[in-house]
């Protein structure tokens, strides 16, 4: 009996070792990201951080999500189409911000088959509008040609990562 309250005490005290290392590593990280947020401030720059997150789309049961991490102008990330009763895509993602637009390409595998394809996305109030116009295809290769248009139809949605990262997991 002695050996089994020895060994709960021994266990909470381990565990409460740990928890306050990982507090610790949480303050230190929060107090860089203000040091961060100051510096972006005192310049008068737009955070880098603006645009990293997830993004969902929903239409019916098919669904779209993008996760994105930016490093001054360059974005990269993962994305899935994930459709009902039809074969999805999975793949990353790598581009750059010119301004209110994201160009993108989507380097992907669907059907057993890579592909890469341009993907543009226009930032509108904390969600991304998917753009959509004429196309051109190459290769393995598919390409804007003309006449881009964002509309709410083709809006991705913020959401907290951890609801779908288990989906982005590849």
């Amino acid at each position: 009996m002695v050996k089994y309250i020895l060994f709960i005490l021994l266990s909470g005290k381990l565990l409460s070792c740990n928890n306050t290392i990982q507090t610790n590593e949480r303050s230190s990280a929060a107090k860089s990201s203000d040091t961060s947020k100051t510096t972006a401030q005192e310049t008068g720059e737009k955070p880098a951080a603006d645009l990293d997150g997830c993004y969902m789309k929903i239409i019916g049961r098919d669904t779209a999500i993008v996760m994105l991490e930016q490093k001054g102008k360059e974005i990269s990330g993962k994305m899935l189409y994930d459709n009902y009763e039809k074969d999805g895509s999975r793949g990353t993602v790598k581009g750059k911000e010119d301004g209110e637009i994201i160009k993108l390409w989507y380097d992907f595998t669907s059907e057993g088959m890579h592909s890469v394809m341009e993907v543009y996305f226009k930032k509108e109030a904390g969600r991304l509008l998917r753009g959509v116009g004429s196309m051109d295809a190459k290769t393995d290769t598919t390409y804007f040609i003309s006449g881009i248009n964002y509309s709410d139809k083709e809006a991705f949605n913020k959401v907290n990562c951890s609801v779908v990262e288990w989906k982005l997991k590849f």
